[in-house]
């Protein structure tokens, strides 16, 4: 029912480089773990349709996922929130679409750089 996206970053062996193998710094629900250590990655499914038919029920659902790269506000974060965007925008483009951005940010309170990426998948029900 849920995209693989966990898998998916987990078996990227650039993706894990960044953040861990196991446990990994990937975490659902679009939130991380007070005071967890960057960089990480945040993931939600942001919205689903299913793909309707008038002569049966949807066999498949197209999700949109919205995937958030993060890393910590030193003399390299900027550099480090790239290279971890570039791994899992290159983990997840051979599974699903990227359909917008990369768009960058910085979190006002922990000062934490952020790019954020969202990807369209399939999934056969």
């Amino acid at each position: 029912m849920l995209p693989p996206v966990f898998h998916l970053l987990r078996a990227a062996p650039a993706v894990t480089a960044l953040i861990g193998a196991s446990p990994t710094r990937a975490f659902r629900h679009g939130s991380a773990p007070q005071n967890v250590a960057a960089p990480y990655v945040t993931w939600a499914v942001i919205s689903g349709v299913p793909q309707n038919a008038l002569d049966e029920v949807p066999r498949v659902d197209q999700l949109s996922v919205q995937v958030d790269c993060w890393s910590d506000n030193t003399g390299t974060g900027s550099a480090a929130v790239e290279q971890l965007a570039t791994a899992v925008r290159d983990a997840l483009e051979p599974h699903a679409h990227m359909v917008s951005g990369p768009a960058d940010s910085r979190d006002p309170e922990t000062m934490r750089y952020r790019i954020t990426m969202t990807f369209d998948f399939w999934r056969s029900r």
